[in-house]
């Protein structure tokens, strides 16, 4: 038996869930699917990635196939090759940290640290033990109410059903608890 028919005698079987056809597959043709994949993708480890799906794939899918279709080497190789134009499609284009300009010159770019700097990060630190000193002066009630509106993200609707007070006791809360929190901020400012 000729490769191409061996790989469509142990397709059927993993249809079956054999686990031992599924292994012996992965060792005859997982060396030529990642020559297919290293072709189109050009990096080791997206082709690894590939490979992966394609033997999810194969295991996950192989019994769901058509009747009287038969999986054959070739549309092994077919699955992957989509696989792999699919993740590349998917990948956003990645900017080299380092690469050489037209005259062999090595650059480098150089990456802003988004946590901003130590002044930043003092000011950020102090706003929030400002805002928490803030919210301990509120009342307990009006302050759950205004935690469920900013932190839990709900309606006023819900507050109101969650703490069992009317809509507009609610809504009174928050924005008086608001212009509290801003008068408190700005006299610690």
């Amino acid at each position: 038996m000729d490769d191409r028919e061996e790989v469509g005698a142990l397709l059927a079987r993993i249809a079956l869930r054999d686990a031992r056809a599924f292994e012996a597959l992965y060792r005859l043709v997982a060396s030529r699917l990642m020559a297919v994949a290293l072709r189109v993708t050009q990096e080791r480890a997206m082709a690894e990635d590939v490979l992966q799906e394609v033997f999810v794939t194969v295991w996950n899918q192989s019994a769901a196939a058509a009747p009287g279709q038969r999986l054959t080497l070739a549309w092994l190789c077919v699955v992957t090759r989509n696989r792999a134009i699919d993740l590349l499609r998917k990948r956003k284009p990645e900017l080299p940290l380092h690469w050489q300009d037209e005259n062999g010159d090595e650059q480098v770019h150089d990456l802003q640290d988004e946590s901003g700097s130590p002044m930043d990060q003092l000011l950020t630190h102090e706003d929030g033990a400002q805002l928490a000193h803030c919210m301990e002066a509120l009342e307990p009630e009006p302050r759950r109410a205004l935690l469920l509106a900013f932190y839990d993200g709900l309606t006023h609707p819900e507050i109101a059903l969650r703490m069992q007070r009317p809509l507009g006791t609610v809504k009174a809360w928050t924005r008086r608890s608001l212009m509290r929190l801003k008068g408190c901020m700005e006299a610690l400012a």
